[in-house]
């Protein structure tokens, strides 16, 4: 998860740098789109907060094979880029290239050591109160807030067509719970997860509250 933030991080510094040369960075912008698209599809809560519009509703994808699924996109998307650095002759726009080539073969081996050595977990309630703050938040705009509301009964599954990410999160354990080669997470973490699910719940309460949507209290 560190190195995914981090290409994430590359992936936005490539949208924002260089102000003062519109014409490399605008091309830049469209390379840097190849990648932020796939965030966009499967972490739009972060692919929101990096600039990419439309997404305030949408919630993490962890449906069956989501990782595959994202991992194969990444790796296409790499090659998208690699041709276009083969072609590319400005040296700030291959250097932006070579940054995210760099993050796709990042997120990739992330994945192949995660699936080779970890039985899948994840912090539900702090990805969900993630969620809900990135929208509930003084610098976001006030029209943008009750998106909240969706993306909070998607989380819980009482929006249709959508599974509680809880359950979604314990399936993707469960697939490899009884594979003896793979290591679980810690239980210190676990445990602190654990400890920690009232906090989140309650501040989530709290920023319902705070900017005055009304509805959330089922969720």
């Amino acid at each position: 998860m560190v190195r995914n933030k981090l290409s994430c991080l590359m992936l936005t510094a490539a949208l924002v740098s260089g102000a003062d040369s519109p014409g490399w960075v605008s091309k830049s912008n469209q390379n840097a789109r190849v990648l932020l698209e796939i965030t966009a599809r499967y972490y739009p809560e972060f692919a929101g907060q990096s600039g990419v519009s439309g997404l305030d509703d949408k919630i993490i994808d962890l449906k069956p094979k989501s990782g595959e699924r994202r991992t194969q996109e990444t790796i296409r998307a790499a090659k998208t880029l690699e041709a276009r650095l083969d072609a590319e002759t400005d040296p700030l726009v291959r250097q932006d290239l070579e940054i995210l080539i760099k993050a796709a073969e990042q997120n990739v081996h992330e994945f192949e050591l995660n699936e080779k050595y970890y039985i899948p977990y994840r912090d539900v309630m702090q990805t969900i109160f993630g969620g809900i703050q990135a929208l509930l938040d003084d610098q976001v705009a006030a029209a943008r807030r009750p998106a909240a509301l969706t993306r909070l009964r998607r989380y819980t599954g009482l929006e249709t067509g959508y599974t509680p990410l809880t359950v979604l999160a314990e399936r993707r354990t469960r697939e490899k719970l009884n594979e003896p080669s793979l290591r679980g997470p810690a239980t210190v973490r676990v445990n602190k997860d654990l400890a920690n699910t009232k906090f989140f719940v309650d501040g989530i309460g709290e920023l319902f509250e705070k900017y005055k949507i009304a509805g959330y209290q089922d969720a």
